[in-house]
């Protein structure tokens, strides 16, 4: 399997390496803890996983098809938190696998090895009641850098007052992979809302009409906000595929060290089978396994 594994310095540390109705049906359906697992799967190896929101969803799927598919020889426990935290529980030990929705940092522990497993877009999201068409990099970073405070300052806009920014906590690898696509690395102003999850951040601009914020294409499709398209391309999933839609980032399945036993298994049927390729095509975009 292919991974991203970073090597390290003299001193041991490792550098950076630069259809919906039946999927949101299939979401509610799952329930992978291992209570819901039949007695005559007790000894099956459980994998357990924490990290990114917006892998969430997929990866709950994935998770159900493949156990399905070992006829429960293999049951998970998902869990959420953010990228953060499921780099850190995964380097501690409290998990078998990260799902981490941005890439490698420098800051990240050594010998972790990253899988990617899927392509994503970047949406920008207002209310609906504010359907603003487009938006270039320079309106997105006057905006989310509050130099732009008005809504009257935003052109397409037709809600009025002040914008109401909506960002991500900090743990959250849509957030580094926002910053890093549209801010130039800047951060989001202070003012901002933070949300703990893509659900959260959704919930909270569908509430607010002058609310705009920041999703994944999956969560962006809902029907519950307005996509906002950038450059004038708008953040679907085909233009992910097709490269239209140039902000784009990764999701990525980390272990410590090489992924090992069910583990690997797991990994390796995500970037390899046909099963799971057609998951992912849904709303997400498949990494070709090298």
């Amino acid at each position: 399997m292919h991974r991203i594994r970073r090597k390290e310095d003299a001193a041991g540390r490792r550098p950076g390496r630069g259809p919906l109705s039946r999927l949101a049906a299939s979401l509610a359906a799952v329930t992978l803890i291992g209570s819901a697992v039949p007695a005559i799967a007790s000894a099956a190896s459980v994998i357990t996983i924490s990290g990114a929101t917006a892998s969430f969803p997929l990866v709950q799927l994935l998770a159900h098809k493949y156990s399905k598919l070992e006829h429960n020889r293999v049951t998970f426990r998902v869990s959420q938190g953010g990228s953060t935290v499921g780099v850190n529980d995964v380097d501690a030990g409290r998990v078998t696998i990260a799902d981490v929705s941005r890439d490698p940092l420098p800051t990240d522990p050594a010998g972790l090895d990253f899988y990617p497993i899927a392509e994503y877009g970047i949406c920008i999201v207002t209310n609906k009641s504010n359907p603003v068409a487009s938006l270039n990099e320079a309106q997105i970073q006057a905006i989310f850098e509050a130099k732009d405070k008005e809504w009257s300052q935003v052109p397409g806009a037709s809600a009025s007052g002040p914008i109401d920014l909506i960002s991500r906590t900090s743990t959250a690898g849509v957030l580094t992979n926002f910053k890093t696509l549209f801010l130039a690395n800047k951060s989001v102003a202070a003012t901002a809302t933070e949300a703990p999850s893509e659900g959260q951040l959704a919930q909270d601009v569908a509430n607010d009409p002058r609310g705009i914020g920041f999703l994944s294409n999956y969560r962006a499709d809902q029907g519950t906000v307005n996509s906002v398209a950038y450059n004038g391309v708008a953040c679907t999933r085909a233009n992910v595929a097709s490269g239209q839609y140039t902000a784009t980032a990764r999701f990525y399945e980390v272990t410590k060290g090489p992924a090992t036993g069910a583990a690997a298994n797991f990994i390796s049927w995500i970037r390899t089978s046909k099963a799971a390729r057609k998951i992912i095509s849904t709303e997400w975009v498949p990494v070709k396994a090298s």
